[in-house]
């Protein structure tokens, strides 16, 4: 049974090493061979002692075109353009599928400027005695009508795309607020519960405050 736990204990340790280190190992392949074939396309041949550089050339033309694409985004022809082709995207069937998944994920990790939580939390959810982690939306307040005031709006993630999940209103006095932040919350979500938060944040006891219009 020891002999067991070490090896799973080696396991996870030596994980997320090896697939990291896979990963930048098959980017730095994958870039050296793509900017020699390019260069071969023009007729350009690279000499040998020139090769292991190319990998290098290839993470800075990547890095150049992603920030190029990013001030894309920020102008009016560039978003539109952006658009056009992912609307031709979500026309093909299964890359749609894939498309759309990846979207949301990469929203997730890296930010989404349109979705705010306030924080992460949990609730008393499917049913009693079982918890389940959300992201405090905000208090419903009376702009939800016949529903009582004392309500807050809650987001209840799914694995490994936290924004497929529902909204749920639930008593704001049952919204238990945890003491992460909500990256680590997020990463909890998208780690299907494995990533679980190294430190607490300072203790809170009540949830935020409400927003504007919440009463």
């Amino acid at each position: 049974m020891r002999l067991r736990q070490r090896l799973l204990a080696g396991l996870l340790a030596l994980l997320p090493l090896l697939v990291t280190l896979y990963f930048l190992l098959w980017v730095y392949t994958y870039s050296g061979g793509f900017i020699a074939g390019l260069l071969l396309a023009f007729g350009v041949e690279v000499p040998p002692a020139y090769g292991p550089l190319l990998p290098f050339v290839g993470l800075f033309l990547a890095v150049v075109f992603i920030y190029l694409v990013g001030t894309l985004t920020e102008n009016y022809l560039g978003r539109r353009l952006l658009l056009s082709l992912e609307r031709s995207l979500t026309l093909i069937p299964i890359v749609r599928d894939i498309y759309k998944a990846v979207q949301q994920i990469a929203h997730t990790l890296f930010g989404h400027k349109e979705v705010k939580f306030s924080r992460a939390a949990v609730i008393e959810y499917p049913r009693r005695g079982v918890y389940t982690l959300c992201f405090v939306v905000q208090p419903v307040g009376r702009r939800l009508p016949p529903l009582p005031e004392g309500y807050t709006a809650v987001l209840v993630p799914t694995s490994p795309v936290p924004a497929s999940g529902m909204v749920v209103l639930v008593p704001s006095e049952e919204v238990i607020p945890l003491e992460i932040s909500v990256e680590d919350a997020l990463k909890y979500v998208v780690s299907a519960g494995f990533l679980l938060p190294e430190k607490p944040l300072e203790a809170l006891t009540s949830l935020p405050p409400s927003g504007k219009g919440a009463s």
